[in-house]
């Protein structure tokens, strides 16, 4: 009943002084709240969105939504035609393409690196990756054997070679120039540049690709093998339901997911986390110290009407929460306020105004588990910079109160 009673008390005051307090005082301070907020969802937002487009561009320049590869025993996976069809054929899968590694080594004039060579089927590869929807020069391969080749930005060069990123390139390779293949055992052959693309993604810019059909004429050991094989998926999140539809018929292969083969993403979003967590622990410190200062002012200003409260028989419990009450209903005004600018403002700016990042235009991109938790670490701030200051204001001798 104590208990109660002190809550009633509580309830009491906090109202009172809420609806009699200084409204431009409480509006501040439900504005400030707002803001913390808002800037608490912001920054993880901004990294989420920055870690969506890493991985979706790891999708559809690199990993796929599924990579097949050889087991350790064999080099490249025999009959590939038929993996394919079983693939192709398998639920929730949208296409699949087969790659084969057939070259090693790409010449111009006196330049001279090493880059992988691959050999794809033009329609199926272009119905996994977009790939061939970025050029930069030309256009993508042509069926059929030809004597033709599309090189990343970061074989070609293409004349960027103000940018560092392009240093190891073949510095000024344009379509219609001709480059020097050296071939799997040794060959070399001379391929005529159909197109150059380029990728907001550094190390998806390091490939060239030859027709399947044309890698048949020249490495016939490799004819009916492929490298790997990609998967793309219907719907992101059924890797796992269509890795489990195609083990289990013998064949000695390596299913993995594109999470699995995402490190470079975990690294870089390593460092997000690292920044996320830094600015917002600033946020929550600015937040603890402004509700500290707002009600240690309150209660100096009202330090005589506390005593005369404690005086005529309302409890310490009861005054301290009171504080704790009104900590509780800035912070919920505060987070509808700042939910309500961030959704409002924030979101539809930025996706009309995208950030540009080296991996290309960024959007905000938020969770509800975010939502929640910034919402309850904020109360959390709140309360405990209400309650040192109230704590600290009930344990005066009650004499010293009244009289100072």
């Amino acid at each position: 009943m104590t208990a109660l009673r002190s809550l009633r008390v509580a309830a009491f005051l906090s109202r009172r002084a809420i609806t009699r307090g200084n409204r431009g005082i409480i509006v501040l301070t439900i504005a400030m709240m707002a803001i913390i907020y808002a800037e608490l969802m912001f920054v993880p937002s901004l990294i989420q969105g920055a870690t969506n487009e890493i991985q979706q561009e790891l999708r559809e320049y690199v990993t796929a939504s599924i990579a097949i590869t050889p087991s350790h025993s064999d080099p490249t996976i025999p009959n590939a035609a038929g993996l394919l069809h079983r693939v192709r054929t398998t639920r929730g899968v949208a296409a699949a393409t087969a790659t084969s590694i057939v070259g090693s080594e790409v010449s111009f004039g006196n330049h001279t690196n090493s880059w992988p060579v691959l050999a794809v089927d033009p329609a199926s590869y272009a119905r996994t990756f977009t790939t061939p929807k970025s050029m930069f020069e030309g256009t993508f391969l042509d069926p059929g054997v030809n004597d033709e080749i599309v090189l990343g930005i970061g074989i070609a060069g293409a004349g960027m070679t103000h940018a560092s990123t392009y240093e190891s390139s073949l510095q000024n390779v344009h379509v219609g120039d001709r480059v020097i293949v050296t071939l799997s055992g040794g060959r070399t052959h001379v391929f005529t540049v159909k197109g150059i693309y380029e990728t907001d993604l550094t190390e998806a810019n390091t490939n060239a690709f030859i027709s399947t059909a044309t890698a048949d004429t020249w490495v016939p050991a490799l004819r009916g093998r492929a490298s790997a094989i990609y998967v793309r998926t219907k719907q992101i999140g059924d890797e796992k339901a269509v890795i489990r539809g195609l083990r289990g018929d013998g064949r000695h292969v390596v299913y993995r997911s594109w999470e699995t083969l995402s490190s470079s993403v975990k690294e870089i979003t390593g460092s997000f986390d690292t920044i996320k967590s830094v600015l917002n622990a600033v946020s929550l410190i600015v937040a603890a110290i402004a509700v500290f200062i707002v009600t240690y002012v309150d209660l100096v200003n009202k330090r005589r009407t506390i005593g005369i409260e404690r005086a005529i028989g309302i409890s310490g419990w009861a005054i301290t929460l009171n504080y704790l009450l009104k900590a509780v209903v800035f912070t919920f005004f505060g987070v509808l306020c700042g939910a309500g600018l961030f959704f409002g403002a924030a979101i539809p700016l930025v996706r009309h105004h995208p950030f540009q990042f080296p991996i290309g235009p960024v959007t905000l991109s938020v969770s509800s588990n975010e939502l929640r938790s910034d919402a309850v670490i904020l109360l959390v701030v709140a309360l405990l910079g209400a309650l040192v200051p109230a704590w600290r204001a009930v344990r005066i001798r009650l004499i010293d109160a009244v009289w100072r």
